[in-house]
């Protein structure tokens, strides 16, 4: 037997030694924030992959639209393809994203969403093409973006996420994007805790707060509007499935004529070749500068970015998602 000193001795020591491995283990068991960022076929060059590269989980690829019948999706391009390579080459996921985006009316459809989600028989069509298309080309999950809904549409797209996650089984995900809304999102077509049972991420689109055509000049997504945004979504769906949408743009808001979408680059070179003045708002953790014409722009950079990543891991969220890498700055975790 130890001396009763020693014997003490040990006893702290292994104590010590379950402490800190309790502790690793935690520190193991602890998921990082996923961090997926969005690309457009035939937009998005591979470059963009590889400045990003240290931080993203996972590549959207804005891939497929629901065709305007609703009974099924159209072709995956071959650039889409060769993202879905590029990014598993770099150890990451790749999900499809399908969307109900019509090409003649510029905008997403409210009557392909209703053609979709009001038809079993569609429902089950569109979901037999997507889980067709994932195992044919090794895709990791389907990311389903369907805007401009109504509280009629709720109850379809629950059952078409649920259906679909059943047909692409385990080791498959599907990640579903909502509009951002402050007024409530039942009549935006989302059932949130249903939907947010049936999913495995729910992304909250957290930009478009203000853009030219819709709204006078303002922050793409200012952060007391994504706060207020979010807040609903907390309270009806587990905060590891939540990510939040980042804007990684600017908007411009011209005297006169039509205002455009800028990159992050872009939005900076302008203003700095109009020797204007970029200004930081804290309050909305976004720049803004007016031009010399009296043009406005507003754009959410890497500092944004930064400022809501720190905020979604306060939160504990399951990650961020931003859109897209073909106009933001390179992401870091």
């Amino acid at each position: 037997m130890l001396p009763t000193r020693s014997a003490r001795l040990v006893t702290a020591a292994l104590a010590a030694l379950v402490v800190l491995t309790a502790g690793c283990s935690s520190a193991q068991a602890a998921t990082p924030p996923q961090v997926v960022g969005y690309a457009e076929a035939g937009s998005t060059s591979t470059a963009k992959l590889d400045a990003s590269r240290s931080a993203l989980t996972t590549i959207g690829i804005d891939g497929v639209n629901v065709t305007s019948d609703g009974g099924s999706i159209t072709p995956v391009s071959t650039e889409a393809l060769d993202l879905v390579k590029a990014a598993h080459a770099r150890s990451e996921k790749a999900e499809l994203l399908v969307g109900n985006f019509d090409g003649d009316l510029g905008d997403f459809s409210p009557a392909i969403g209703d053609a979709l989600l009001g038809s079993r028989t569609h429902i089950d069509a569109v979901v037999g093409d997507l889980a067709a298309e994932v195992r044919a080309h090794g895709w990791d999950g389907v990311t389903v973006d369907l805007e401009s809904l109504s509280d009629a549409h709720a109850a379809g797209l629950t059952r078409f996420v649920s259906e679909l996650n059943k047909a692409l089984g385990a080791g498959t995900s599907v990640s579903v994007c909502i509009m951002a809304s402050t007024g409530g999102y039942a009549a935006l077509g989302y059932d949130m805790a249903p939907l947010g049972r049936a999913a495995d991420h729910i992304v909250l689109m957290a930009y478009d707060e203000h853009g030219p055509g819709w709204s006078g000049a303002g922050a793409v997504g200012g952060l007391p509007w994504v706060k207020e945004s979010l807040a609903p979504l907390r309270k009806a769906v587990p905060a590891s499935k939540l990510q939040l949408g980042i804007a990684g743009y600017g908007y411009t808001w011209p005297k006169h004529g039509n205002g455009e979408q800028l990159s992050d680059a872009r939005a900076r070179a302008i203003v700095k070749r109009d020797r204007a003045t970029a200004k930081w708002s804290a309050a909305q953790a976004e720049w803004h500068a007016t031009l010399s014409s009296g043009t406005t722009i507003w754009w959410s950079d890497a500092r944004s970015y930064r400022t809501r990543l720190a905020y979604a891991k306060h939160l504990k969220l399951g990650g961020v998602a931003v859109w897209s890498l073909g106009l933001s700055d390179a992401l870091t975790r």
